[in-house]
């Protein structure tokens, strides 16, 4: 049970971060909980949808939704869901492994050399200094359960570290009270 609380969390987190949380949440399904390509990535779909709306009103709140764009694909969008769900049940379970394995991988490719990229361009994004993270800290753990969410998800210039860091604080006690809050 507690890696189903663990999964949960972590891919949540990255579903916050607009990096897709199935990129954790299937492999681990797959894994921890021995289930079929086809069942992994419908409980994928399912829990996509509360998470993303979390996602999707810290996002809009910080002005990050550019509605030009959403409206252009929007639309083909949802062609393309309903293509890839159609052939996503006729596909054999470890063909299907197999395409989602090699996306993964092109994925995580192209991050890898996308964030080198990045690292090199002037005035790219700056991260909390160990001063200001030691006052996010404090304020963290002074604030109740939904002061807590609210600073994790709309805190910017963090680093993954930090953000373990502050998960690593959550009072365990509370996970309970946090599933609740965020389903």
């Amino acid at each position: 049970m507690i890696w189903v609380i663990v999964i949960g969390i972590v891919s949540g987190m990255i579903s916050g971060m607009g990096i897709g949380g199935g990129t954790i949440l299937i492999p681990a399904l797959l894994f921890l909980q021995d289930m079929n390509q086809q069942q992994a990535q419908g409980i994928n779909l399912i829990y996509f949808i509360p998470t993303a709306v979390i996602a999707l009103i810290t996002h809009i709140k910080n002005k990050n939704i550019e509605t030009k764009i959403v409206k252009s694909i929007a639309f083909t969008g949802l062609l393309g869901a309903a293509a890839g769900a159609f052939f996503a049940v006729r596909m054999d379970a470890e063909l299907l492994r197999k395409f989602f394995g090699g996306f993964l991988f092109i994925m995580g490719l192209s991050e890898v050399f996308h964030g080198v990229k990045q690292k090199t361009k002037k005035g790219s994004k700056k991260y909390m200094n160990d001063i200001q993270f030691t006052n996010l800290k404090a304020e963290f753990q002074k604030a109740d359960l939904e002061g807590k969410i609210r600073i994790y998800v709309t805190t910017e210039g963090l680093t993954t570290k930090q953000y373990k860091e502050l998960l690593g604080m959550y009072p365990i006690g509370e996970l309970e009270e946090l599933e609740k809050a965020l389903g």
